[in-house]
């Protein structure tokens, strides 16, 4: 038998000496006499345990060492790899950028340089007047049941508002507001707001129907007294018709039959005027634009009135001034040897004529005694503190002041971005009911366009849709973004959904005289001389400045009306009113039950019924109450909703997505 064993029982025998055992021979049972026999083969040869386990050590160590020096090479590759001119992740760079060309950073140009809030978008950091950016974008599209990747671009154009330069200042068009609220037709639909052209979905069919199938009368007749009230009705009608003289233009000039500037069937004028963060006076600065000082010495005999009516202040100015100085300084403190330095500003009554707008009396020592100047809401007031002339610059500040305008600017500013003119007055009426294009540019005015290229073989660089526009005034910034509604209406939108027009204008006249003589609220009337509630605001002009509806709605009253002279008034939707007094005259057509749109001219500016001047006085009533203008939150035209509004968000997000980022190639001007 065979002892197949490695070991044979230690406790019952021992194995022979080394020397005694024969190697690499198998054993045989001998019997009981030799119980333990060695193993067939000899175990001894392997190695020993203390040797294979220095050698596990050894080799743990090493793979530590190995692991722990790729750990940093790649921290060190992730670092600085990106910066080296050769190794792998520099070629992966060089690869994934030789689809598109690398993007040029815009180059410092000598200008100035303002400040840049912090933004997720890519703003414009160099001290050219212009930036135009490039950007492209990757979509994937499917043609014939096959996807493809289609490659389209994007500009994206940053200007500084600034006066344009003399050599091209002829290429801008005046500022003509009718023109800029004409109304154009909605891209893809009415929006609702006009009647549509015509209806497809509408067929006319004239059937000639057989005689005596329908009767020739109806047996129904009126009474006599229903005919008598008829017959009355008709009557009071024409009186009022007869009293209303057609519309026309002073000076000979009927802007009603000039096409150009004859208001569009939905006109879009501007309403609103953001007061700037600034410490000058925008009114001010306006008035003192042909300032012209006078400084009169008071001789024996002379009066305070006398005196502002010889510097040109109308009868009735002449008393209000005198009645707000009396408060500081009374009539018979003037004498003999003082001053009254007078401010000189153009008329609104008269043309070509200067009126005292404010004035200052010092005594022969030089020392002041009163100031009378006009308050933020156009009344006289007198303070005993002297007026810093300092403080109200000209609009123009030294240049011509239509050059200094934001709409000069803005204008300019397009032209040079290589927007055409058609463009330009689209981006003008989206920003028309917030932005006062009139103003004088300050530091840190900006606008700023993103188009869709059309990518057309041949027409690579032509802009397409205007996605999204931006107006930075006087420290303001408006926005406003482009969007299709389910109905195929495209209009613009700013953050919260609301579009750029507003219900109700808060100025429904224009001009570049016109300005704000008197606030809501209590007053002293200046003609019948006491404290009594003013339920509007008045805008003082020239006679015959045209007025506009401030809304759409229908005309309730149109007439003469007591005190308030020629008398218009608009109902509104939603419980809105709007009426306008003192007119010289109505505009053609005018009369109650007729249907206006926001911005059509329905009078001019007069001096009819109780009014100590030309003006107009603005009431607005929200169910039959008066509330002011000036502070009542004015609703928009259109409010996105529900699921339109999540849809808006999304495609504003992916404008906002487009234009912050990094731009394939940029051109400053």
């Amino acid at each position: 038998m065979v002892d197949r064993r490695r070991h044979a029982p230690v406790a019952r025998s021992r194995l022979p000496p080394l020397a005694d055992r024969p190697q690499g021979l198998p054993q045989v049972y001998r019997g009981r006499a030799r119980r333990s026999l060695a193993d067939i083969y000899d175990a001894d040869h392997a190695e020993s345990r203390s040797s294979g386990r220095f050698r596990w050590l050894l080799s743990t160590c090493l793979a530590a060492m190995v692991g722990s020096l790729a750990i940093g090479v790649v921290i060190f590759g992730s670092l600085d790899g990106m910066d080296a001119d050769h190794g792998v992740p520099t070629v992966l760079k060089r690869i994934r950028e030789s689809q598109f060309p690398a993007p040029q950073p815009p180059r410092p140009a000598a200008g100035l340089r303002w400040s840049i809030s912090k933004s997720d978008r890519l703003q414009l950091a160099v001290g050219a007047p212009i930036v135009r950016h490039k950007i492209v974008d990757r979509v994937q599209v499917r043609r014939d049941n096959r996807p493809f990747i289609q490659i389209r671009h994007y500009a994206r154009i940053v200007a500084r508002l600034q006066p344009p330069p003399v050599a091209k200042v002829s290429a801008i068009p005046p500022f003509n507001p009718f023109a800029l609220y004409a109304a154009q037709p909605s891209e893809g639909g009415d929006g609702g707001s006009a009647p549509a052209a015509g209806r497809t979905d509408i067929r006319l069919e004239v059937v000639d129907l057989l005689g005596g199938l329908l009767p020739t009368g109806d047996g129904q007749e009126l009474d006599a007294q229903e005919a008598h009230d008829l017959v009355a009705q008709l009557y009071e009608l024409e009186m009022q018709l007869s009293t209303m003289r057609p519309g026309f233009q002073p000076d000979g000039i009927d802007l009603l039959a000039n096409p150009n500037i004859r208001p569009a069937a939905e006109p879009v004028p501007p309403n609103t005027t953001v007061v700037r963060k600034s410490g000058d006076s925008e009114e001010a600065a306006e008035d003192l634009e042909q300032q012209k000082r006078e400084v009169v010495r008071v001789t024996r005999g002379d009066t305070l009135l006398r005196i502002l009516q010889r510097l040109g202040a109308e009868p009735l100015q002449s008393r209000v001034m005198v009645s707000a100085a009396r408060t500081v300084f009374p009539e018979t403190a003037l004498a003999p040897g003082q001053e009254v330095h007078a401010i000189l500003v153009p008329s609104l009554t008269k043309a070509g004529a200067m009126e005292p707008g404010r004035f200052s009396i010092f005594d022969e020592q030089g020392q002041h005694k009163v100031s009378v100047t006009r308050n933020a809401a156009g009344e006289f007031v007198a303070s005993a503190t002297e007026f810093d002339n300092s403080l109200v610059r000209p609009a123009s500040d030294g240049d011509v002041a239509p050059s200094s305008s934001v709409y000069a600017g803005f204008y300019s500013a397009a032209l040079a971005g290589g927007l055409d003119q058609d463009t330009i007055m689209q981006a003008l009426r989206i920003h028309a009911y917030d932005t006062d294009f009139r103003r004088r540019i300050h530091a840190g005015d900006q606008a700023e366009f993103f188009f869709d290229l059309r990518g057309e073989p041949g027409h690579e660089n032509e802009f397409g849709e205007l996605l999204f526009t931006s107006i930075t005034s006087g420290g303001e910034t408006y926005r406003f973004w482009r969007y299709r509604t389910p109905d195929g209406v495209v209009d613009y939108y700013d953050e919260f959904g609301n579009t750029s027009k507003k219900f109700l204008l808060r100025r429904p006249v224009r001009g570049e005289t016109v300005r704000l003589a008197s606030a809501f609220g209590n007053r002293f009337h200046p003609v019948l001389g006491y404290v009594r509630p003013h339920n509007g605001i008045d805008w003082a002009g020239p006679v015959g400045t045209p007025i506009l509806a401030a809304g759409n709605g229908i005309i309730e009253e149109a007439g003469r009306k007591g005190e308030y002279g020629n008398y218009v008034r608009i109902r509104h939707a939603n419980g809105y009113q709007s009426a306008y007094a003192h007119m010289s005259r109505f505009a053609q057509g005018i009369e109650p039950g007729v249907r206006v749109r926001q911005g059509e001219i329905i009078g001019y500016i007069g001096n009819t019924g109780l009014s100590a001047g030309p003006h107009l006085h603005f009431e607005i009533l929200v169910n039959n109450r008066h509330v002011d203008p000036l502070s009542i939150e004015v609703p928009r035209e259109r409010r996105l909703t529900g699921r339109q509004l999540a849809d808006y968000q999304k495609e504003r997000a992916r404008i906002d997505d487009l234009m912050s980022r990094a731009p394939v190639s940029s051109e400053s001007r």
